[in-house]
């Protein structure tokens, strides 16, 4: 019996003009957005590349220790799945040779998009009715006048109308990785079709739960019009609703200073405060243990160094070492001050960072009372284009500096050694520095992430789908 109502849901699907002709916008568009995103990923990865012999070249003629820190800054390859998901916008943190300004007026579409939108929809439109519609036509009578029970009419339904909602997303897929096999600028192994898989089985989940939200709706509705009504309202929550006021909502709940307060207050403490430890400690030097040349000392710090104390220093032997005595300890002074102001700096950094990512959570932890926000965060994780990727790109840059800093201070030593006139600003050849790799995040912390989300999204489908069937089991087929 339960195959039987599985076929007769199917068929009636098919044979639907109105479900074919949203099937086939559906194909058409899944595949067009493919294409589409293929050709920006080609793109990006033209210009990564590009990024990064530009990058070498300026080494190889203009390194120099005082330009290496910005000039061999890491750079972020292009997520491996560009050509589904679009992802956390990398044009505001990174600057690239194609920077288009039209995609923050006319935004691309991806697969996040099409599933959570517009497939979304198409599920609510076609199950809305699929209790009441059959209520009102006098099929659900003639068929409990029969031996079928009432919970098999419910499960044949949602079960024959999910795979009807999930051919055209299938076929859709199966078409643009067609496609995506005859570019041979992507490779893909078989690691990427094992994402491809859980992005499949996920977005089945996703779907069959709004058609499962569609029955729950229709069995308790008497007519097809109220049913309509109380699934789109229902939609309009869960995907345009609860997601876009979560990071409003979790602004509210914990507050946050600006980016640009902490800024400030940055450059205060590496700027004016150290300017002002730095000359009050200078005073205090110079009264307390340079008394004897204090006078000389103002002099040359008000920059009146004039021949006639140049020579001086040149008679006076005795003189000309208190000076370098003083300079070098004035010089000790000076990278102390800095390295407590720069500590307080990179303190109220990552107090902020701590807080902003606790703000996150909260964000998250609201977008996540809805499907549309799990779905995107499993399927961004698994695509590398959500926050997961973006604070592993993050940890991997940080390491990157903090494990070079010591070569690189190695090379320019050794530098120093061989010529004791060297600078900071001559030319130091870094070519063989070791150059940052990204490490894209592994399979299973992918998966391992995303498991939290699909349970939430699993849980969704048995609660709406056991409401239909409670109340179903009383539904008045009169």
């Amino acid at each position: 019996m339960l195959r039987m109502i599985i076929q007769k849901e199917l068929v009636e699907k098919l044979l639907n003009a109105q479900f074919l002709v949203a099937s086939a916008i559906s194909v058409l568009l899944i595949i067009a957005t493919i294409v589409t995103l293929t050709g920006s990923y080609r793109d990006e990865v033209a210009d990564y590349n590009d990024r990064q012999l530009t990058q070498e070249d300026f080494i190889a003629h203009y390194g120099h220790l005082n330009r290496f820190g910005w000039m061999a800054q890491p750079l972020r390859p292009p997520p491996t799945y560009g050509f589904l998901v679009e992802g956390i916008d990398r044009e505001a943190k990174q600057e690239n040779f194609l920077s288009n300004p039209m995609p923050v007026l006319f935004s691309e579409i991806d697969l996040i998009v099409i599933v959570t939108t517009i497939l979304s929809l198409f599920g609510i439109l076609s199950s809305f009715n699929a209790i009441c519609g059959e209520r009102e036509a006098g099929m659900l009578r003639q068929m409990l006048s029969t031996n079928i029970s009432r919970s098999t009419i419910l499960f044949g339904k949602f079960i024959g109308g999910s795979i009807g909602l999930l051919l055209p997303f299938a076929i859709g897929i199966l078409g643009g990785l067609i496609f995506i096999s005859f570019d041979s600028k992507i490779q893909l192994g078989g690691l990427d079709f094992g994402v491809f898989s859980l992005i499949i089985l996920v977005s089945c989940i996703y779907l069959s739960f709004f058609y499962a939200l569609g029955l729950y709706f229709s069995s308790r509705s008497q007519s097809s019009g109220v049913a309509m009504l109380k699934s789109l309202f229902a939609w309009v929550v869960l995907v345009l609703l609860l997601p876009n006021i979560s990071p409003f909502l979790a602004a509210r709940l914990y507050h946050l200073p600006s980016k640009t307060k902490i800024d400030m207050e940055a450059w205060s403490i590496t700027s004016d405060e150290r300017d002002k430890i730095v000359a009050q400690r200078t005073n205090e030097m110079i009264r307390t243990k340079y008394a004897d040349i204090a006078a000389d000392l103002w002099k040359s710090s008000a920059g009146v160094a004039n021949v006639e104390l140049r020579q001086k220093l040149d008679r006076d032997p005795a003189l000309k070492a208190r000076f370098a005595q003083y300079q070098n300890n004035w010089m000790t002074m000076v990278n102390q001050v800095n390295e407590t102001q720069q500590a307080k700096s990179t303190l109220l950094y990552k107090d902020f960072e701590v807080r902003s990512h606790y703000q996150e959570k909260i964000a998250a932890t609201v977008a996540s009372i809805s499907p549309y926000g799990n779905y995107v965060f499993i399927v961004s994780d698994l695509t590398e284009t959500g926050i997961q990727a973006d604070n592993h790109w993050q940890s991997q840059r940080e390491n990157y500096f903090t494990s070079m800093n010591p070569i690189l201070m190695s090379i320019y030593n050794d530098a120093v050694k061989k010529n004791p006139r060297f600078s900071v600003n001559d030319f130091l050849d870094l070519r063989g520095f070791p150059r940052f790799t990204y490490q894209p995040v592994p399979l299973w912390d992918k998966v391992d992430s995303s498991l939290p989300q699909v349970g939430v999204l699993v849980f969704f489908n048995i609660l709406f789908l056991a409401g239909a069937w409670m109340s179903f089991m009383k539904y008045d087929v009169r």
